[in-house]
């Protein structure tokens, strides 16, 4: 993730990433990746930015809760369900979001 990242910021709760090269996955796939293991650690930030490419896309704690749901973070805690955990709320975003929006 660091070769491609430009700039982190933050600003109150909200953490913004701005990466306007290539990305190596959909810029959707990569917020809310990036945003479950942040909002895991930090419970201050409520938001993720990613920035660059074709526009922003922004991720909410709100969204994340109920992308995991109904194991929440506590999930996150057994390692080997990353992978089930991730495609399982990249499903359930994709099937809210509509296709290009961001």
């Amino acid at each position: 993730m660091n070769a491609w990242v430009e700039a982190v910021t933050l600003a109150g709760s909200t953490l913004r990433v701005a990466a306007p090269g290539f990305l190596p996955a959909e810029p959707d796939t990569l917020a809310v990746a990036s945003a479950i293991r942040v909002f895991e650690r930090f419970q201050a930030l409520d938001t993720l930015v990613l920035a660059g490419g074709d526009g922003d896309v922004h991720v909410t704690r709100a969204e994340v809760e109920r992308l995991l749901a109904p194991d929440g973070f506590a999930a996150l805690h057994d390692r080997g369900r990353w992978p089930q955990l991730l495609a399982r709320a990249l499903q359930r975003h994709a099937s809210v979001r509509p296709e290009g929006a961001a």
